[in-house]
């Protein structure tokens, strides 16, 4: 299946749910290196634990690529945000607002981060199938193309990864490579699928190409994630 361009809203979205997804699952692989379920009074306690300072860590990871994917010219998006004062001081609020571009995209964001912040502290994460099963269409907007769609979800998944495992208060501080193809796979279902996949007993290649709709997709997907890694290792 060829899908060249996808709406940003969309886009936004899904960086939302990689972003919750992927620092959580690195806040629980630190504390709890050899477990693959969690209790979901564990969930909560991880996310009260860093609650007041969500927000801040939320703006870190997504900022840069909500900028380069809402603005053309960062030259001008750095003379701007100078003729605006932006600086440490500047709120996450404004900030997010600024890297969105629009109203339409900032609702957006606002509405999903509420959402996955109900889940958790419910103690639970949502599925890509409870995802999509309220994901809207999103259609009639601004459109990117799919190949740097899919390089802003890895980049803010593996970069929140690794920021959950570093500000997480356990002892083990090592990238677990299944939670991180966990994570890149169903951050392609999420974001490139209407309705959620079902694996049966394909292996772990087949498995990323049938979620990634095809080997471009694939070949994309996997780029983005070595570098990822090696920028994360320097």
């Amino acid at each position: 299946m060829r899908l060249e361009k996808i709406s940003k809203e969309r886009v936004a979205s899904a960086i939302v749910y990689g972003f919750f997804h992927s620092f959580f699952s690195g806040e629980m692989d630190a504390l709890y290196p050899d477990r693959r379920k969690f209790d979901p009074k564990e969930i909560k306690n991880c996310v009260s634990d860093c609650y007041e300072q969500l927000n801040t860590y939320f703006i870190t990871a997504v900022f840069p690529l909500f900028i380069r994917l809402n603005y053309n010219d960062l030259d001008a998006v750095i003379a701007d945000m100078e003729k605006r004062h932006f600086s440490n001081n500047t709120s996450p609020k404004l900030l997010l607002r600024y890297a969105c571009g629009s109203k339409a995209i900032y609702d957006v964001v606002k509405t999903e981060y509420k959402q996955h912040l109900y889940y958790l502290l419910e103690g639970k994460f949502q599925t890509p199938a409870e995802y999509l099963e309220v994901c809207r269409p999103y259609k009639g907007d601004e459109e990117i193309a799919v190949i740097d769609a899919i390089r802003a979800m890895a980049r803010v998944q593996m970069q929140a990864y690794a920021m959950g495992i570093k500000l997480s208060k356990g002892e083990i501080k090592t990238l677990h490579q299944a939670t991180i193809y966990r994570l890149m796979i169903q951050g392609m279902i999420v974001l490139l699928h209407k309705e959620n996949i079902v694996f049966e007993e394909e292996n772990l290649e087949m498995m990323f190409r049938k979620a990634c709709l095809n080997s471009d997709n694939f070949e994309i997907l996997m780029n983005e994630m070595n570098q990822a890694f090696e920028d994360l290792a320097q």
